[in-house]
């Protein structure tokens, strides 16, 4: 019984021992030693891809003037109803044709004292995917009553088709950098740590001016659609080896 009340004490002593000391292994290593830390290199890339555009936001309108607010309107919305049919008579159906403004507005004296009649606007926006029928659109239009001018916009239809590329190109640009600073500091690029973008999404929409009205109806109305530039940057971190 002796010996078996000592076994006990000992093994309650190792237990209290081992409760109280330190254990390495939730330390992370030997006391004294510290991780090392990843090596990295991060590096800025960019890229830009050109492109012809495949779509034109042609904007027109129809503006007239009666001395009753309700002639007014009734005038302009015929007016605006033969250039919709001038257009649609172009292939534009319904889908690619939106109102974007209509308003009536007095119109004053010189002295501002009464009103002497009423002005209303109204303007479409026809979305064009046939870059050879912009002219001719508009030419249609005029020639049906458009006497307004907003512009024309030309845009990309995949505007996401040119920007994977630049951004493609933009991490090889990336990693060529990365490679030539390695080299120079006598070391290798690993694997990608991360990798952002940092440019702003997708192509800027190109906008154009075009002179309406007389001039238009008297000859074709000429439109060259013109390059759109898609640029892409990102920012990448590697490993170094």
């Amino acid at each position: 019984m002796k010996r078996i009340g000592l076994v006990l004490a000992g093994v309650l002593v190792g237990a209290l021992i081992a409760l109280q000391a330190p254990s390495l292994a939730q330390s992370g290593g030997t006391p004294g030693t510290t991780g090392t830390q990843q090596r990295t290199i991060t590096v800025n890339g960019t890229a830009s891809i050109n492109a012809k555009p495949d779509e034109a936001d042609v904007s027109l309108g129809v503006h007239t003037q009666a001395a009753k607010a309700q002639d007014a309107m009734d005038q302009n919305a015929a007016k605006m109803n033969q250039v919709i049919d001038a257009l649609k008579k172009m292939g534009i159906g319904d889908a690619d044709l939106a109102t974007t403004d209509v308003s009536l507005n007095p119109m004053w004296n010189n002295d501002g004292s009464s009103i002497v009649g009423y002005q209303a606007e109204n303007s479409v926006t026809a979305t064009i995917h046939d870059m050879g029928q912009v002219g001719k659109a508009i030419d249609a239009a005029v020639g049906a009553g458009a006497n307004l001018a907003g512009g024309i916009t030309f845009k990309l239809s995949d505007a996401n088709q040119g920007l994977n590329q630049a951004l493609a190109k933009a991490v090889q640009n990336a990693r060529a950098k990365a490679d030539a600073m390695a080299a120079a500091a006598d070391t290798t690029v690993g694997q990608v740590v991360t990798i952002a973008e940092t440019s702003s999404p997708g192509p800027l929409p190109y906008a154009e001016r075009v002179a309406y009205g007389a001039a238009a109806q008297a000859a074709p109305t000429p439109v060259n659609p013109p390059t759109i530039e898609t640029q892409a940057t990102v920012t990448v971190t590697w490993s170094l080896v």
